[in-house]
C-alpha cells in the first residue's frame, strides 16, 4: 500500500471508462484515496484492489479467488442494476457487502426500449438503407400492423419493465408478462396481465426483455423458445446479452422466424457480430440505454456516497438481495 493509501485509506476504481472527478472529490472530502484502474484477469483485480477498503466495481469479474483476496475490503459497489459479474456469495463469506443501483437509469432504460420498438415496428431502418441507396419506395417495408391490435410480452417486470408498459400503453393496450418472482398483486396494479413463460412466447407479437442475467435465464431466448413463437416477433433486449443465443437469433431474424431485433446488450460485447449487424431488420446500440446527463452525475454520486457509507460501518442503502 502506498503511504498516501496508507494515510486515507484506498478505494479501487475498477475497469471505468469515463472521468472520475465526482467520485475523487467525494471520496477525497471524506478522507479516501482513490485507486483507478484497468483489469483484464484474476490477478489485475487482486494487484490493483487487495489493499483496498472499498472497490466501485465498473466491469471487473470478482470470483471466488479475487474475493478470498481482498483482506481490507468492506464493500463492493456495481454501479448499475446488473451485477452478474460479482460472485456475491463469494465476497459474504469473506465479509464483503455488495450493493448496486436498482432504481437508477429507470427512465433512460425505458425510453431506449421503446425507441428500439418503435423503430423495429415502423422499419425505420429499413427506410433510411432504401432511401441511403437513392430508393424512394414505401412499399418495401411492408406488411406493416397497427400497433393498438398487437400483444407487447415482457420478460421481466421489475422497475424497468413496469415503466416500458406504463409509457407503450398507449400504442400497445395489450400487455402480457413473465416474472416469477413478483406476486401477483403487482401485477394487478399495473394492469399487466401475468402469463406463463411459454403463453408469453405464443402470444406474443413483440417482446422485450427486462430482466438481471442469471443462470436459469441465459439464452432464455434460443431456437427452442423461438420455435414456440408463433406470431414472429419482434425482440428488443436492454437487459444482458446472455439471455439470448446469438447463432440461434441469427438464424431465426434470416429465416423469418423473427420479424427483428432491438439489441443495446450482447452476449459478447464489445465485439460485435458482423452477420448481425449486416441484417435490415437489425438494430444495435452500444450499451447506451442507461445515459443522460443527469443519470450520470446520479449513478457516479450515489455509487460513492455508498463506498463512504459502509466503509464508515453504516448500513448500506442498496444492498443486492
Amino acid at each position: 500500500m502506498t503511504k498516501e493509501a496508507e494515510k486515507k485509506g484506498k478505494v479501487a476504481v475498477l475497469n471505468f471508462n469515463h472521468d472520475l472527478t465526482i467520485e475523487r472529490n467525494l471520496l477525497e472530502a471524506a478522507g479516501f484515496y482513490l485507486y483507478p484502474a484497468q483489469c483484464a484477469t484474476e490477478d489485475d483485480v487482486i494487484a490493483a484492489a487487495h489493499d483496498a477498503l472499498g472497490i466501485l466495481n465498473v466491469y471487473a469479474r470478482i470470483t471466488p479467488r479475487v474475493a478470498a483476496n481482498l483482506k481490507q475490503c468492506k464493500v463492493i459497489v456495481r454501479p448499475g442494476v446488473g451485477y452478474d459479474m460479482i460472485d456475491v456469495a463469494a465476497c459474504r463469506a469473506h465479509g464483503i457487502q455488495v450493493c448496486y443501483l436498482p432504481d437508477y437509469c429507470v427512465e433512460e432504460v425505458a425510453d431506449h426500449a421503446v425507441a428500439l420498438l418503435m423503430a423495429l415496428e415502423r422499419k425505420l431502418l429499413l427506410h433510411q438503407r432504401n432511401c441511403e441507396k437513392g430508393i424512394w419506395n414505401d412499399q418495401l417495408a411492408r406488411p406493416l400492423r397497427r400497433l393498438n391490435t398487437l400483444t407487447l410480452g415482457l420478460i421481466g417486470l421489475g422497475k424497468i419493465g413496469r415503466r416500458f408498459a406504463a409509457k407503450m400503453r398507449e400504442i400497445m393496450p395489450t400487455v402480457i408478462a413473465y416474472d416469477p418472482y413478483l406476486p401477483d398483486e403487482l401485477f394487478a396494479q399495473t394492469n399487466v396481465k401475468k402469463v406463463p413463460l411459454e403463453e408469453l412466447f405464443q402470444n406474443s407479437d413483440a417482446l422485450a426483455i427486462f430482466a438481471p442475467l442469471t443462470p436459469e435465464n441465459r439464452h432464455i431466448i434460443s431456437a427452442d423458445s423461438i420455435e414456440k413463437m408463433a406470431r414472429r416477433p419482434v425482440i428488443v433486449n436492454v437487459s444482458r446479452g446472455g439471455q439470448i443465443d446469438t447463432g440461434d437469433l441469427i438464424a431465426a431474424l434470416k429465416s423469418g422466424a423473427l420479424a427483428g431485433a432491438g439489441l443495446d446488450v450482447l452476449e459478447d460485447e464489445p465485439k460485435i457480430n458482423p452477420e448481425l449487424a449486416h441484417l435490415d431488420n437489425v438494430i444495435l446500440t452500444p450499451h447506451a440505454g442507461w445515459f443522460s446527463i443527469e443519470a450520470e452525475t446520479e449513478n457516479r454520486t450515489r455509487t460513492a456516497q455508498e463506498i463512504i457509507r459502509v466503509i464508515r460501518g453504516e448500513a448500506p442503502r442498496n444492498p443486492v438481495p
